[in-house]
């Protein structure tokens, strides 16, 4: 597994190295003078005259039809002009994305060609291809202009119809229909149901034959692969839970994932049957456009079953009460354990049967009656729902008063529910028995959308706070074994609560968006309304600026750092081991590989904005103005890091010494390096220090290190003894070297005896003050050997009394004193009362000696 997994991160890495090498290609060729772009085919420009021909009359068609009466018009018919003034609107959108380039090469070209001099006459050649391009150019911008125009009437157009359709709405609202339990109502009940049941009765015979047109095998091919994705799914969904505690630690993010990856199997399990089951019913390929769409949106049907059953059972988990998210009663997840099932089977049976009504045509009595079906199963549901949670609220008022706090809110939370279904409850049955389908409908519809919305939003918010809940405890752990800094904690714990925060607050908005959707308007109406703008984007001066290419330049941006970061491990670790670089020269080369890189992902990322090249002067021009105010600091010591990555006046490993300061270098960095000292702290230094003062490099150029030993000896010693014994210790020494060879010098005697200075070579100047140690141990203890005495400072002793005199000059000389300013305490002591007499016995003193 560990093998595997090596070869797929190096295949990776090398696949990210070939796609930023491609991009980056790709970038300086589309970055090249527009003078290279070839002209427009005439084919392109008759295949786009043709398509704006045919935008056109769509929508001046449709603009006439919406100024006729457009009242009188089916809530059917403004959906089909809907979506041909869209289809209307992408078209010119498209053509004109398609043709600026090609006018932005002629317009560049005919700027190459300069304008004509009437004094100068100009070659045949020349003029014929001014006049070509003078006239392509022409006819680009006028198809360009009316592509845009297009495109704004297609977008007015689609604003009328909203509106039309929101109006329409509103006023079905309030329309009334027949009572219920009137007789009006059942009479058209007998007269109309008859017939819409003969419409449907010839849909089911068309598909029936439909599947009988089917061959057996293939039937048979069908429902096996049916069954085995059944049996795949109850298996799936089984080791779910194993699969989430065998690659997950144990954190709410187990639960949070289990819950996710379980609403995906509920949602794919119904749908991906439906995909292999309905094609079945459609086996011929003969039949209307409208059966097809209800085809496709009973396979949307079965997706959208899947996934409320899914988010309802993840949130009960009447099975599992330890991987539940919030935090429910169990007896009360026990007794709503079939609602998600049932909810989701009544809603995509609804959603069905009023698509399939459309799909027949059927009277206005059976589509009331249906509809007041469903909207009677769904507030029973609700109802049911209501007195779950009026039972649960009995169970735990008992003992409210020894509950903890959490579940005083809990019980908070439960009332407001309750009381709030059963005022939706009572609202809509009375609309309905009233009259009022549609508001009765609209109800009930309103609250189960609320509900889907909001159980979706919390699973989601869920995931996303534990996912990021986990990354954080990652680096705090990564923290803890010392593999990151206190910064790099700080900072990366830092932006994963800000990510997290943020991704938070967009589902929250993106919930409360849907929640708040306007009423009647259609959920494609409504992402065009405000997500159009994604793909239209927005003028900033002469840019235009398009969130999507925002998206794609941070994706470009993103990438390419990872691409950086794989691309230099590699050169690191693999291609500059390989090459005659030292250690510190491989270090420079991947820092200003990764700097030029960076460099470039970053002109790869602005260029994914729609900002040329040719158009960041002004960034430039920003930039100096910049580096010549704030930034020459910065600049300077970037610079001179690019001079020692150059030059080498110091590398990786050097012993330096600057400002009286030594250690050695660890890193080169592009403002500052870092320089350990002999205490193991670390010192920053900005480059420029290394540039423009004076440093000293111990170890540049491998040098070798001395060690000398200077030992003063008695005037009296025998001087080629000494230095026979200090010659042996040095050349027996392991560390010595035998060329240069070690050397003895004598420099003098004075009052402190013989000078000897003993000098000696090593391979490194880092080893020669432990050399020195050693050598000079081994001197003494040859010297102690041979019995050879050290030079003694003299010191001069003062005595008081002629008799005290013979004792203190018994031991004249004390070891390491120095001689003048010594007293002895006895002499100290006498000078008290015998003052007078120091007149009468004058001191003689002879050098280095202190004698009364």
């Amino acid at each position: 597994m560990l093998f595997s997994s090596r070869i797929f991160m190096s295949y990776r890495t090398l696949l990210l190295a070939l796609l930023l090498s491609l991009m980056v290609c790709a970038n300086f060729t589309f970055a090249a003078t527009p003078s290279s772009s070839p002209a427009p085919s005439a084919d392109v420009r008759k295949n786009a005259a043709q398509q704006l021909d045919k935008a056109q009359k769509t929508v001046e068609e449709i603009q006439k039809n919406l100024q006729n009466h457009p009242e009188k018009m089916d809530d059917a018919g403004l959906i089909k002009m809907r979506d041909g003034l869209q289809q209307a609107k992408n078209a010119a959108v498209d053509i004109a994305t398609q043709l600026e380039p090609e006018l932005t090469s002629i317009q560049a070209r005919l700027t190459e060609l300069g304008t004509v001099d009437p004094n100068i006459p100009e070659p045949a050649e020349i003029a014929g291809q001014r006049a070509q391009l003078t006239q392509n150019q022409g006819l680009l911008d006028s198809q360009i202009k009316l592509a845009k125009l297009l495109g704004v009437e297609a977008t007015q157009g689609l604003d009328k119809i909203a509106e039309f359709r929101r109006m329409r709405f509103r006023a079905q609202l309030g329309q009334r229909s027949q009572f219920v339990l009137s007789s009006g109502y059942w009479q058209g009940q007998q007269r109309d149901l008859p017939i819409d049941l003969d419409r449907a009765s010839r849909v089911f015979s068309e598909l029936g034959a439909s599947v009988q047109a089917s061959p057996l095998k293939v039937r048979m091919i069908a429902l096996s692969l049916a069954a085995l994705l059944l049996v795949l799914g109850e298996v799936l969904r089984r080791g779910l839970a194993t699969f989430a505690v065998n690659h997950t630690k144990p954190s709410r993010l187990r639960r949070s994932l289990y819950a996710t990856l379980s609403i995906v199997l509920y949602t794919l399990v119904p749908g991906l049957l439906a995909i292999i089951l309905v094609p079945l019913l459609r086996w011929d390929g003969v039949g209307s456009v409208e059966i097809d769409k209800f085809l496709h949106q009973l396979t949307a049907a079965a997706f959208l079953a899947g996934f409320i059953t899914g988010v309802g059972s993840v949130l009960l988990a009447s099975r599992r009460p330890t991987w539940r998210l919030p935090t429910l009663p169990n007896e009360l997840a026990s007794r709503l354990a079939w609602l998600p099932g049932a909810l989701g089977l009544s809603i995509s049976v609804a959603w069905i049967a009023q698509q399939f009504l459309d799909l027949i045509n059927a009277t206005l009595t059976t589509t009331l009656m249906v509809n007041s079906v469903a909207t009677v199963v769904l507030n029973m549901l609700i109802g049911i729902t209501a007195w779950s949670l009026r039972g649960a609220l009995h169970a735990r008022a008992a003992d409210a008063d020894s509950a903890p706090e959490n579940s005083s809110v809990l019980l908070g939370w439960f009332r407001t529910m309750q009381t709030v279904l059963i005022l939706v409850i009572g609202i809509s049955l009375a609309a309905l028995l009233l009259g009022y389908v549609a508001l009765s409908t609209l109800i009930v519809q309103e609250i189960v959308w609320l509900g889907l919305v909001g159980c979706t939003t919390y699973v989601l918010l869920a995931l996303v706070a534990d996912m990021f809940q986990s990354l954080i405890t990652r680096v705090k752990e990564a923290h803890a074994r010392n593999s990151l800094s206190d910064s790099q904690w700080r900072a990366r714990s830092q932006l994963l609560v800000l990510l997290s925060g943020a991704a938070q607050l967009a589902l929250i908005v993106v919930a409360f968006t849907l929640v708040l959707m306007p009423f009647g308007e259609d959920p494609t109406d409504w992402l065009n309304r405000r997500l159009g703008f994604l793909v239209e984007g927005f003028s900033i001066g002469e840019v235009v600026l398009k969130p999507v290419s925002v998206l794609l330049a941070i994706g470009v941006l993103l990438l390419g750092v990872f691409a950086v970061r794989a691309l230099r491990s590699w050169v690191e670790n693999q291609f500059l081991p390989a090459t005659r670089l030292d250690a510190s020269m491989r270090v420079s080369a991947s820092n200003l590989f990764s700097y030029v890189a960076y460099f470039v992902v970053v002109l790869m990322a602005i260029s994914s904005l729609g900002f040329g090249l040719e158009r960041m002067a002004w960034i430039v021009s920003a930039l100096s103005v910049g580096i010549g105010f704030g930034l020459q600091a910065i600049v300077q010591n970037f610079v001179s890091g690019l001079i020692l990555v150059v030059e080498r006046p110091i590398r990786v490993g050097d012993w330096v010494s600057l400002n009286g300061l030594e250690g050695n270098v660890r890193r080169i960095n592009a403002r500052a390096t870092e320089i350990e000292m002999f205490d193991r702290s670390t010192m920053i230094v900005p480059n420029s220090e290394f540039i423009t003062k004076t440093v000293r490099n111990v170890t540049m150029g491998n040098p070798l290190g001395v060690a000398t030993v200077k030992i003063n000896m008695p005037v009296s010693a025998d001087v080629e003894q000494v230095r026979q014994i200090m010659l042996e210790s040095m050349q027996e020494h392991p560390e010595v070297l035998e060329e240069p060879a070690p050397s003895v010098l004598l420099g003098g005697f004075d009052a402190n005896g013989l000078a000897f200075s003993a000098s000696c070579f090593v391979a490194s100047p880092r080893n020669a003050s432990r050399t020195r140690s050693e050598v000079l141990f081994d001197m003494l203890a040859r010297f102690h050997r041979a019995a050879i005495p050290l030079h003694q400072v003299q010191s001069m002793v003062v005595a008081s009394a002629v008799g005290e005199a013979s004792d203190s000059v018994a031991a004249p000389f004390e070891m390491g004193v120095p001689a003048q300013g010594r007293v002895s305490e006895q002499g100290r002591a006498g000078q008290a009362h015998q003052k007078h007499q120091a007149d009468e016995q004058p001191v003689r003193r002879p050098p280095g000696v202190g004698e009364p």
